[in-house]
């Protein structure tokens, strides 16, 4: 019984730390952000509205 359950606790770890999610910059949320801050520093737009 004790192996079973060292063994379900691996296996849960390796399939966890092997999950891959997106990065936040390439989101929805984030490619908004990114484009925002983008206008505001090279001067596309003086004052642009962050839509969210």
């Amino acid at each position: 019984m004790k192996n079973c359950l060292v063994l379900f606790i691996a296996v849960s770890l390796l399939f966890s730390a092997c999950r891959v999610e997106k990065p936040y910059y390439q989101t929805l949320e984030g490619k908004k952000k990114q484009k925002y801050y983008n206008d505001i520093q090279f001067g596309a737009n003086k004052h642009p509205k962050m839509k969210f």
